[in-house]
């Protein structure tokens, strides 16, 4: 673990969180949605669902094994495994327990239709895998104390907080669609 390295963790979070916010934004919390993307169904029918599994993906890339094969990979792992933690190990081991618990709920669509194209689950046409209301919040809550502890001790005795410019971008992309209707 070293200085380089946290700070891309903590940049590969906040993507993760930028990603899941612009989907939730725009579709899932959109409450003008039905007027405001009336005339571009077909259009927002594809670009609902490409989101949503690219917001995914980028959550299960951060739950990928710290080292595979003889490759290592920039994850909630690999910071926990060698981050030297010292005293503060029992507390981000906790961190890390609330964001596994979490993942737990998206690791069968990652499994199944994310990563591969399971013949089974595509042909079953049923949702695999996704947050309980309110938990993806609970993840991004956990994700956002890791990304602050580790940016904390590896980059400049500061937290990494998330920004809000993907939802500001969302509200701006809404209001210029709705002026062009």
């Amino acid at each position: 673990m070293n200085r380089d390295i946290a700070l891309q963790f903590c940049k590969e979070c906040r993507w993760a969180y930028q990603a899941w916010v612009t989907h939730k934004y725009l579709f899932d919390q959109n409450d003008k949605q039905a007027d405001t993307l009336e005339k571009s169904i077909e259009f927002f029918n594809r670009l609902s669902p490409i989101t949503q599994e690219y917001c995914l993906q980028q959550i299960a890339k951060l739950h990928d094994p710290a080292v595979q094969m003889n490759d290592r990979n920039i994850s909630v792992d690999f910071v926990v495994k060698f981050g030297e933690w010292g005293d503060k190990e029992a507390e981000i081991k906790a961190i890390e327990a609330r964001l596994a618990k979490l993942w737990g709920h998206l690791k069968p669509a990652r499994n199944k239709l994310l990563a591969h194209n399971d013949l089974e689950a595509l042909l079953a046409d049923e949702a695999l895998g996704g947050f309980p209301e309110g938990e993806d919040d609970l993840y991004f809550e956990a994700l956002q104390e890791l990304a602050n502890e580790v940016h904390v001790k590896w980059v400049d005795g500061n937290p990494y907080p998330f920004d809000d410019l993907a939802i500001n971008d969302v509200f701006e992309f809404l209001k210029v669609l709705e002026k062009s209707q």
